[in-house]
């Protein structure tokens, strides 16, 4: 029987098919240094043996793992889910094929309760050999965190995107008054930067504490097909709820840096030069599209200069039928001539 207590952490894992990886995740997570936590794992209408797995998990783990079932739905439906059953003050989402370092809840814990924060975010790395992840770059501007958003404006695209590096008080999705959106791709996206909004304080710590799994087969990273186009809707959500707030004048610059960095810049060495020409052309002239509402002459804006201060990167990034071609060489040719014009200098 499960015990009855409250965690000072419930960690919602959604699980959809992933019979080969979950046991990895939740062996990371159990693993964990905090010693007061709660597992949600949400079975999302699993066909494979992922259900049975987790049966055996908590039967093993009584005091820690809670598991329910619930037809699919998709990430973010249960996400939602597992929140209206989750009981600790603070929320974490681990994603059922990644895994965790042993002091990724203490850590970020430790963090919220030292600083006040209700958000606190760490280093994500990619991995696909476990014992192998990639290369972890530090934070290069510590200086933005310890803010609100209202002190702040550059968090906005210091803080990234993904939910699942981040440790939130249950109640700041209360004051947002936001859950995930449901049956659309990228569902981070418009969470994390609304929630971003309604933080009173947020801090990273800067260590790699979370591992994402790269390219796993039917990912939305390893499909660069028109799904990807749904990266623009999301973007969409967010700069129109920007647009509508009061403060926007004060957080213009950081908007268009945000849709620059994820749309473009952030897209070089993946989406843009994997996709096939004509899902490309639709994705920049979509890209451009946003762009021109936030900003009719963004092309000459001076976020454009702090951002891309190489003048032949800044003149491709900003002129679609530039991107499409260059984006269109040879895939080496692209990533050497890229690095050259420093396209991936982390402190951009």
């Amino acid at each position: 029987m499960t015990l009855e207590r409250t965690p000072a952490v419930s960690v919602i894992v959604p699980v959809h098919n992933v019979e080969g990886h979950v046991a990895d995740c939740l062996d990371s997570l159990l693993a964990t240094a905090l010693g007061s936590f709660e597992i949600v794992a949400v079975d999302d209408g699993s066909t494979d043996g992922s259900a049975a797995i987790l049966a055996d998990y908590a039967s093993r783990n009584p005091e820690t793992i809670r598991v329910f079932t619930k037809p699919n739905g998709g990430l973010g439906d249960a996400r939602n889910f597992g929140m209206e059953r989750a009981r600790g003050a603070y929320l974490a989402f681990v994603d059922a094929d990644d895994l965790v370092e042993p002091d990724f809840l203490s850590a970020l814990h430790e963090a919220a309760l030292s600083t006040g924060a209700d958000m606190v975010t760490c280093g994500i790395v990619a991995f696909t050999d476990p014992a192998a992840p990639h290369p972890y770059l530090p934070e290069p501007d510590m200086t933005v965190f310890g803010r609100s958003l209202a002190e702040e404006p550059r968090l906005l695209y210091r803080v990234d995107a993904s939910a699942c590096d981040k440790l939130y008080a249950r109640d700041l999705f209360e004051r947002a008054g936001i859950g995930f959106p449901v049956g659309v791709a990228f569902e981070d996206v418009p969470t994390t930067y609304r929630l971003l909004a309604a933080a009173r304080c947020v801090v990273k710590v800067d260590r790699p504490l979370y591992l994402y799994r790269q390219a796993r087969q039917g990912s939305i990273t390893s499909a660069y097909g028109s799904r990807f186009l749904e990266l623009v809707a999301a973007f969409s959500v967010v700069a129109e709820f920007y647009r509508d707030r009061a403060d926007y004048p004060a957080n213009r610059d950081a908007v268009l840096r945000l849709l620059l960095t994820h749309l473009i810049a952030g897209r070089y060495p993946d989406f843009l030069t994997a996709a096939d020409a004509p899902t490309r052309r639709r994705y920049v002239a979509e890209v451009f599209t946003l762009l021109h509402t936030v900003s009719p002459a963004w092309r000459d804006d001076v976020v454009c200069r702090l951002l891309w201060p190489n003048t032949a990167l800044r003149t491709i990034s900003t002129h679609a039928l530039l991107l499409r071609v260059f984006c269109g060489l040879p895939l080496g040719l692209a990533l050497r001539l890229l690095a050259r014009m420093g396209a991936f200098d982390p402190l951009r």
